[in-house]
């Protein structure tokens, strides 16, 4: 928050995002979906990316300061609604803090004119953030030695192609925290200079996950065979166009490649047993086709790339559910020199 000049009056919300350098853009007023004349303070947005909760004696209200929640759609901000009694009343209410599961909250309420306290408080249903965040932890270790390593940690979400978040894990205990907003699919990349990148894919766009998550990642240091799966290639069914979700992937694969000139790799792809085999052999082949391609076209010499397709031949989990065979269909990325 900040009365600086540019605002709609008093104390207003900024926002401010990082640069493709991580360095922070000049703050952008929120604007009038939220902010009025008067004093809006103590912003906190949940863990899922689109809830905004803040205090403002601008907004109609039960007097002094109350709790409004603003829900982000499609990018924007939306008109802010009264938290309601019995949280808010004629005393100043502020600092309003959500859990992750959305079920409850803690904030400061002024109590006379010289103190306040901290309260804990039940979010109503109806009141409660319709996309819950989920955790995810873990240990990044060097897959040889078993040692810690400091790695760099990335969050994007695949609908809008954009980064969340970049962190490294700790450089003592390796050990890596982020939060998953939901309602959306994301791709986590995991990557240290010497070591070949590792990807994950969640999928929240229909359902959120309801308890934590612990996965530790084992990196390869970059050798001679050293493989890892793309978790975030996507093709339609019986297709071999890339989707446009999975460019996030595709681009930290060439910036990979770039930072590491030397290597030459090996795509390959794969499909599940479902169909006849010479087909699928086929397919698989112009997918990875298409990904060399992708990367062709961004500057990677065609000389360092080899790709193959290999059917249903390597599954890497049994055919026998839909899940599985999920799994089974995917790109490979082999260093072979």
């Amino acid at each position: 928050m900040s009365d600086r000049k540019g605002g709609m009056g008093g104390y207003d919300i900024w926002y401010s995002k990082k640069d493709s350098t991580g360095a922070w853009i000049r703050a952008i007023n929120l604007g009038k979906a939220v902010n009025t004349k008067f004093d809006e303070i103590a912003p906190f947005v949940h863990v899922n990316n689109k809830n905004l909760f803040f205090a403002s004696n601008g907004l109609p209200g039960f007097g002094g300061f109350d709790i409004y929640v603003s829900e982000k759609d499609e990018g924007q901000w939306q008109a802010p609604k009264n938290m309601g009694a019995p949280l808010n009343d004629f005393e100043d209410q502020y600092s309003f803090v959500v859990t992750s599961d959305g079920l409850n909250a803690f904030y400061s309420r002024e109590e006379g004119r010289t103190k306040s306290k901290i309260y804990r408080t039940n979010i109503p249903k109806e009141m409660q953030v319709r996309s819950r965040g989920n955790v995810v932890r873990g240990i990044v270790t060097d897959s040889k030695t078993k040692l810690t390593l400091q790695a760099q940690v990335e969050l994007f979400d695949l609908k809008t192609n954009q980064r969340i978040s970049v962190f490294n894990s700790d450089s003592v205990n390796g050990q890596y925290l982020t939060v998953i907003p939901g309602q959306s699919e994301y791709a986590l990349h995991v990557a240290e200079p010497g070591y070949l990148f590792y990807s994950l894919h969640f999928n929240y766009e229909e359902k959120d996950q309801d308890q934590p998550l612990t996965i530790d990642i084992a990196l390869q240091p970059i050798v001679k065979n050293a493989m890892t799966v793309l978790n975030n290639i996507f093709f339609d069914f019986n297709q071999s166009e890339i989707k446009p979700r999975s460019l996030s992937e595709l681009d930290e694969v060439v910036k990979f490649l770039n930072g590491n000139p030397k290597i030459k790799v090996e795509i390959s792809g794969h499909t599940d047993n479902v169909g006849d085999e010479n087909y699928n052999q086929q397919l698989s082949l112009k997918r990875a086709q298409s990904v060399v391609n992708y990367f062709t076209s961004k500057g990677i010499d065609a000389a360092r790339l080899t790709q193959i397709g290999l059917g249903s031949k390597k599954p890497i989990k049994p055919n026998d559910s839909e899940e599985n065979r999920q799994i089974n269909r995917r790109i490979e990325f082999r260093v072979i020199n």
